[in-house]
């Protein structure tokens, strides 16, 4: 929850200190929020949203400091508290005392909040859920060598933020991502694969791929997707991959690949065999998930047609994901797991399709649809968990967890002054955490996406009690149909809790 501060003077309230007394007092974590720059909004609006206008914006969530709080004369400041019950607090009720002190130690204001516990967990998330990271991105904000032992001093702060938003599937590089690439540029290598090229063909060390997969799997990860194995936006290329050619690291697939030449398909046919047989022995072939291109249309269906056969011969029952809003790529067999758009989501719910995930970006912006956009309401942001419930989806996508390039990754940008890649994505849209010199900072959305999935547990733990007719029934008669109807209010939403949490009680 958030404590508001209102300065209701001319001068300026600094160094302001809170302090908490209560039993959780070692349980409770204070950050301020701040203002970040919303310059761009969507081109498409309706009137859900706080503004449609160029603004400042709260978003980050910053640790206290040696300055204190800071309260403008005549402004608002809150301060996000979290309440981290990890080890488990006995069922009661909870009551927590805060007070704001000036630098002098004069008390400025004080609240009561009381936390009711209940005796029951919430279940783990049964859906896959994934926000793709950016290596690259890491790698430029951070100033490391990417895969170097840096990068996972820092990644693993990355990884923490991941989870903690609910994540539980990662998007793994075994090549270059071809993901926001101008057609014919490049992104920084981001490899984990090496490769060696010798007359008598290739050979591969999956030592690299092998660590950062552990890694993650320690730390909370439970499913690998893999990077795709063809350009976004079709399949018509190669992406960029490098090897260790007479010595010396040179590329040798890219842009000027078509994706059904010859040399790629035979590539293909000695590299995904060996990869299968590296998963197998590392008992995590049951975890992976395969891409080929993101968001194919329908003048692409024949080129998806042809980079499926040659991947999926190899891939031994592992699945295929891959977004795309064409219900055709679904119709004819060609992707084992649609991950669609909200706003075309329900023609497959309509034809009884199955395991099918679901996912937002830039758009939709309009018609009422769930996003995570700075300009919009949180509400807005956290009504996806329980529209993940009453649209039955198997999992979740989106693309930005922490891309800090601008639009096809022709530039790196300050993600502190742009949110919005260079001004071509709404503000918002490209990432939800914050480089800082050690690691990440969280977000309000980030926060709220994490509530989002403790709603969609929570009506998971309501069904294990009354069934999911039932359940689906209470959402349902609170106004919750597909990916658009819900009611924008935040109190209708905690309403909607408190029906569900007054059935477990």
């Amino acid at each position: 929850f958030q404590m508001a501060i209102y300065n209701d003077s001319k001068e300026i309230c600094k160094l302001m200190r809170i302090t908490v007394d209560g039993t959780l007092k070692n349980y409770t974590h204070l950050r301020t929020v701040e203002f970040v720059p919303a310059a761009r909004t969507a081109v498409d609006t309706d009137d859900y949203y706080l503004t449609t206008e160029p603004c400042l914006m709260p978003d980050l969530l910053k640790p206290i400091g040696k300055m204190g709080i800071c309260v403008a004369p005549k402004q608002w400041k809150s301060v996000w508290v979290s309440i981290q019950n990890e080890t488990g607090l006995p069922a009661g009720e909870y009551t927590l005392k805060f007070t704001l002190r000036d630098e002098l130690g004069e008390k400025k204001g004080e609240c009561i909040y009381t936390l009711n516990v209940l005796q029951k967990a919430l279940p783990k998330t049964d859906i896959k859920l994934t926000n793709w990271m950016h290596y690259d991105c890491i790698s430029s904000a951070h100033g490391v060598e990417l895969f170097g032992e840096s990068f996972y001093r820092i990644f693993e702060t990355y990884l923490r933020a991941y989870t903690d938003c609910g994540n539980n599937m990662l998007l793994t590089p075994l090549f270059t991502s071809p993901l926001d690439t101008l057609v014919g540029g490049e992104r920084k290598t981001a490899q984990l694969v090496k490769i060696y090229k010798q007359d008598a063909g290739y050979t591969f060390s999956f030592d690299e791929l092998k660590k950062f997969i552990f890694f993650a799997l320690e730390r909370g990860i439970e499913y690998i997707e893999f990077s795709h194995l063809f350009t976004q936006w079709g399949g018509q290329y190669c992406p960029k991959i490098v090897a260790q050619v007479d010595g010396k690291e040179q590329k040798i697939f890219g842009w000027e690949t078509p994706s059904d030449s010859v040399e790629y398909e035979s590539f293909l046919d000695k590299f995904l065999p060996a990869l299968v047989q590296a998963l197998e022995e590392w008992g995590v072939k049951d975890k992976c998930y395969f891409h080929l291109t993101d968001e194919p249309r329908a003048e692409h269906l024949s080129v998806y047609t042809n980079c499926r056969a040659r991947v999926k011969k190899h891939l031994k029952g592992m699945p295929i994901l891959d977004a795309l809003s064409d219900y055709s790529f679904y119709e004819k067999g060609l992707v084992d797991v649609p991950v669609v758009c909200t706003d075309h989501y329900r023609s497959f719910l309509d034809k009884k399709a199955e395991n099918v995930f679901a996912y937002y970006c830039c758009i939709p912006s309009d018609g009422y649809y769930s996003n995570r956009l700075l300009h919009q309401p949180l509400q807005r942001v956290r009504i996806i968990g329980f529209q993940l419930y009453v649209n039955g989806s198997k999992g979740f996508l989106h693309w930005g967890f922490n891309f800090y390039n601008t639009a096809y990754s022709l530039e790196t940008v300050n993600p502190y002054a742009d949110t919005s890649a260079g001004g071509l994505f709404p503000s918002g849209d490209s990432f939800i955490v914050y480089p800082t010199e050690n690691g990440v900072l969280k977000t309000m959305r980030s926060e709220i996406l994490c509530a989002a999935v403790q709603d969609y547990r929570l009506c998971k733990l309501v069904e294990e009690k009354i069934g999911k007719n039932e359940t689906l029934a209470i959402l349902q008669d609170c106004g919750i149909q597909g990916f658009n109807e819900y009611p924008h209010s935040i109190m209708a939403h905690e309403q909607i809790r408190e029906k569900l949490i007054e059935i477990i009680k």
